[in-house]
């Protein structure tokens, strides 16, 4: 009898092995957090590059406005009948064209400080003091529809209401809203005067819908339900104290074709997301230098009581030795390390911001913030101080103080002006 033996053959199955699984999902999870992490990185470089992209937009457009309105340097406050120099202190010849600062300083309450002098006044403040080194001019821009016209750049349009209308408008200056009331409508106007607190304009579609008409409003009479868009207000028909919205030295009534019928409107209110501010500095030579201070969403001013105020002063009290001994000198000629005093609220100091020296008028970005111990800051700054903070005739140190705005995007030279 023949023996037989069994042996057992071995089979291959398609498959991977359960370790095999683990492994590739452990390769693959690498790979998807890896790639996870790229997406909010592009989102901010997105971000990052459409305010540049604005932000040297609106570079250009404040250049091209120097251009057309050199008074800015030669007579900040358009009265050749005043001094062209800084009237608070003739240490520093410095000042800033800031329509937009301006008009928040003179809507702040309280406006003055302990001095009666007008924060809207100067750049920077120090509680009850008027800080003396940078002048602030609106160049007779500082209401709300001239300061974002003239400083601002509109990119974005926010509908406050949009209502049908009914009758012929060819030529006319104004309307009456027919039904209901402009209170809840969401203008910002000063129920006083009418005067309107932000830029604020209607536009009027035909009946067709095929064209449109829009105007600036220069009134918002809420007595009798009135948008008014003429400069001649009180309807004169002459030019009266503040009624040359556009500063052209003329009345302009901004009437509708005489052929347009309109069957609906729409209030508008365009958003100044970008603003800007010209730093200028006065030279020996007779020559400025001028850089401009471009914003993205500039936080309003509130007065130098509020901690979290963005024009608020903080001493710099860096430390050197001078013949042997330790004495103060605030920001230090070709140095990059500056420190920083508070008490209380934390300034708005961030690595990669800018900073304001407001002795020299001259701006700075924070490289980096080598310590915080809670009451002071030490900071890199770059380019490295390019003056040292000034000081007065007796030699003592006057005007070494920074300032850390929120919202500064960029800071461009515009080079030497005559």
């Amino acid at each position: 009898m023949n023996s037989q033996r069994l042996f057992a053959v071995p089979t291959h199955r398609k498959g991977s092995t359960l370790t095999e699984v683990l492994v590739a999902l452990m390769i693959m999870s690498i790979g998807l957090v890896s790639l996870a992490t790229l997406f909010p990185l592009a989102t901010l470089r997105a971000a990052k590059a459409v305010q540049v992209t604005a932000a040297t937009d609106l570079r250009y457009i404040a250049d091209a406005q120097l251009t057309m309105y050199p008074q800015m340097i030669t007579d900040p406050d358009l009265n050749p009948a005043t001094s062209n120099l800084p009237a608070f202190n003739q240490l520093s010849l410095n000042w800033v064209i800031d329509p937009i600062g301006y008009r928040d300083a003179a809507l702040m309450t309280p406006a003055q400080d302990a001095n009666q002098v007008a924060y809207a006044d100067y750049y920077g403040q120090e509680g009850a003091v008027a800080s003396p080194w940078v002048r602030r001019y609106s160049f007779n821009r500082g209401s709300p529809a001239l300061a974002a016209d003239f400083a601002g750049l509109p990119d974005t349009v926010n509908i406050l209401f949009e209502k049908p209308l009914v009758g012929a408008l060819g030529g006319a200056t104004e309307i009456v809203f027919p039904n209901g009331s402009l209170n809840s409508m969401g203008i910002s106007v000063d129920e006083k005067n009418g005067k309107l607190l932000s830029p604020t304009r209607i536009t009027l579609f035909s009946a067709d819908g095929r064209t449109s008409q829009s105007r600036d409003l220069t009134l918002v009479d809420l007595s009798k339900n009135r948008l008014v868009w003429t400069e001649d207000i009180n309807g004169n028909d002459a030019l009266d104290a503040g009624e040359d919205v556009n500063l052209n030295g003329g009345l302009d009534r901004h009437p509708l074709p005489a052929n347009f019928m309109s069957t609906s409107f729409r209030i508008e209110s365009p958003e100044t997301r970008y603003t800007w501010l010209l730093t200028i500095r006065r030279v020996n030579s007779g020559l400025a230098e001028v850089d401009v201070v471009v914003f993205f969403r500039r936080p309003l001013l509130t007065p130098p009581t509020d901690p979290k105020s963005d024009e608020q002063l903080y001493p710099v009290i860096t430390m050197d030795t001078i013949q042997g001994k330790q004495e103060m000198v605030g920001f230090k000629q070709t140095s990059p390390f500056i420190q920083v005093q508070y008490t209380g609220a934390r300034p708005a100091v961030r690595k990669g911001g800018f900073l304001f020296d407001v002795g020299n008028a001259r701006w700075y970005r924070i490289t980096n913030i080598l310590a915080d111990t809670g009451s002071k800051i030490d900071l890199l700054i770059d380019p490295p101080a390019i003056v040292s903070s000034p000081r007065d005739a007796n030699n003592n140190l006057v005007g070494n103080f920074a300032m850390f705005p929120r919202g500064v995007v960029e800071v461009f030279s515009l080079g030497t002006r005559p």
